[in-house]
C-alpha cells in the first residue's frame, strides 16, 4: 500500500516558500494530473488518507510546454487496492463474486498495483517559476485568491505507472479457487474501468503526488 511506500528523497522541497512537499495517494488514480499545476483538494489534507484533486485553472500550452520535468525510474511498485476502496459493493463485480461461491470483498482476492512506476517532478526553482507564471494569469490568480483560505496545492511531483489487476498470491488459494478468480478478472477489470475510469491497457495512471501548499 502507499502507506508502506517510502518516498524517495524526502525531498529537498523543504526549502520551498510553502514548506515541505507532502506525499499523498490519489483516490482514484487518474491520468490528467500534471506536476507544476495548481489544484484544490476535495478531501481533508491531514494525515495520509487518499485525496481527490480538482484542477483550479487551465494552463496554456506556452506554460505547459515550457516546464522542464525531471524523472526517477527507480520507484518500487505501488499497491492501490485500498486507495480506490475496491470492494464487493462495486456493481456487477459483487454478482461475479457470489456466483463463484466467494465471500468478502474483492480486495480479499485481488490486488491492484501500479508497475513500471516513474516519479516525474520539478526542481524547486522550476516550481517557483511556474507558480509565478500562473499567478500572472487572471483566471488562475482569481481562483487562487478565492480558494487560498482553504486548500490550494501545487503539484511538485507525480508517480506514474501502469495498472495491473492480479489474484492475490499471499493467501494460499487452492488451484481451483485461483482458476475461478482468474476467470473473473476480465469482468472485474471492465467494472473497475467503468467506475473509476482506470485503464488496464498500458495507459499510464498517476497514483500518487507530492504537493506544496500554496
Amino acid at each position: 500500500m502507499f502507506t508502506h511506500f517510502k518516498v524517495l528523497g524526502a525531498l529537498g522541497a523543504c526549502a520551498l516558500l510553502a514548506g515541505c512537499a507532502t506525499f499523498r495517494p490519489l483516490n482514484p488514480p487518474e491520468t490528467n494530473v500534471r506536476a507544476g499545476y495548481l489544484y484544490s483538494a476535495d478531501l481533508s489534507f491531514s494525515g495520509s488518507s487518499p485525496v481527490h484533486l480538482r484542477l483550479m485553472c487551465n494552463v496554456p500550452g506556452s506554460i505547459a510546454n515550457s516546464i522542464n520535468y525531471q524523472e526517477e525510474s527507480t520507484v518500487a511498485n505501488l499497491g492501490v487496492t485500498r486507495e480506490i476502496s475496491l470492494s464487493g459493493t462495486i456493481s456487477g463485480i459483487q454478482a461475479s463474486v457470489v456466483s463463484a461461491s466467494l465471500a468478502g470483498s474483492l480486495s480479499d482476492y485481488y490486488d491492484l498495483k501500479m508497475t513500471n512506476t516513474v516519479k516525474k517532478f520539478l526542481s524547486e526553482e522550476e516550481a517557483r517559476i511556474v507558480f509565478n507564471k500562473l499567478m500572472n494569469r487572471p483566471t488562475c490568480y482569481n481562483e487562487y485568491v478565492a480558494n487560498r483560505g482553504r486548500s490550494v496545492y501545487q503539484i511538485f511531483a507525480i508517480y506514474v505507472g501502469d495498472v495491473e489487476l492480479k489474484v492475490r498470491g499471499d493467501r494460499g488459494f487452492s488451484a481451483d479457487l485461483s482458476a475461478k478468480l482468474k476467470a473473473l478478472e476480465p469482468k472485474a477489470k471492465v467494472e473497475i474501468k467503468r467506475k473509476f475510469d482506470m485503464s488496464f491497457s498500458g495507459k499510464q495512471m498517476v497514483g500518487a503526488v507530492e504537493t506544496i501548499k500554496r
